[in-house]
């Protein structure tokens, strides 16, 4: 058994370190009730856009617009969102899989897949499995300003619509609820397949026997769809870095959690070895004055 030193020595460590991650703790729990009024309070708004855009996609009417329509340059873009910090499990790992999988997918049909993503832990990742991405966004916080969102999601439609670009998805981890969260790929162009994603997520579509055809469009389809796209696109990367940073926190506080009560659990440990150890020592001590008592005697 270690000495009572050694003991009060790791315990008093391990104390330092239960107020650390408990602190931390605290902090990812403000940060995830934050993020988490943000996500619910965007419901609405991205029900509306499903409802408003679900007509140009599910009409037997073809629509001429450029982002509706298959490119083939041969190239794919992927946004890949990791923490911004670490000390949340296997959040980056997660993320990494789906981009090591989109690789292998790109390459399999011949395709070049650029790969952009936030100066962040994940950048380490990529690197050290020897990716190194077309662009890393240095100054992104938690969730990219409004300027930064439309700056990015403006950017791939501009390279969609030139046809440089067959495809562009955003690899993050999906916020279900407190219990449930994944890493996923979300499609974002061709429009689509967004569409189709944002039609699967809201509470109510259109009578399914409204059509396109019944509603009288000024100014043209094409046109609308020119306008509502950047709104979709915009808002499904605005709500990847939320969700992003919503399940990031909700990783750490539980993470957090852990290790505090492993912290704790240790601690209690320690502190019944020390007495132990104590106990011995002063047993100890006394069996060598009594010892030494009978010697004068």
């Amino acid at each position: 058994m270690a000495g009572t030193k050694q003991i009060l020595s790791r315990r008093k460590a391990i104390n330092n370190i239960c107020r650390i991650t408990r602190t931390m703790e605290m902090i990812s729990t403000a940060r995830y009730k934050y993020y988490h009024k943000q996500w619910t309070s965007v419901i609405d708004y991205h029900n509306a856009l499903a409802q408003a855009a679900y007509p140009f996609v599910s009409s037997g009417k073809t629509i001429d617009h450029p982002v509706l329509k298959e490119n083939s340059s041969g190239r794919t873009a992927l946004l890949a969102i990791g923490s911004t910090r670490g000390f949340c499990g296997s959040y980056n790992t997660a993320v990494y899989r789906l981009v090591e999988i989109m690789s292998n997918v790109a390459n399999a049909a011949g395709k070049t897949m650029d790969i952009y993503t936030p100066d962040r832990k994940l950048v380490g990742i990529l690197e050290h499995h020897g990716i190194k991405p077309a662009k890393i966004y240095k100054d992104f916080g938690e969730v990219p300003t409004e300027s930064q969102i439309s700056e990015v999601a403006d950017g791939f439609i501009d390279e969609y619509i030139a046809g440089r670009i067959d495809y562009f998805g955003i690899v993050y981890t999906r916020f279900f609820s407190a219990t449930s969260q994944q890493a996923q790929i979300l499609a974002v162009l061709p429009l689509a397949d967004l569409i189709d994603d944002m039609a699967t997520r809201t509470t109510v579509l259109w009578p399914w026997e409204t059509t396109l055809e019944d509603f009288y469009l000024s100014p043209s389809a094409s046109e609308v769809i020119d306008g509502l796209s950047h709104m979709i696109v915009r808002s499904a990367v605005r709500s990847s870095f939320v969700e992003a940073a919503l399940s990031e926190h909700l990783a750490r506080m539980m993470a957090m959690r852990t290790a505090t009560d492993n912290a704790e659990t240790a601690i209690k440990d320690l502190t019944i070895d020390y007495n132990r150890a104590r106990q011995s020592q002063i047993t100890g001590e006394l069996l060598d004055i009594i010892g030494g008592t009978g010697d004068l005697g």
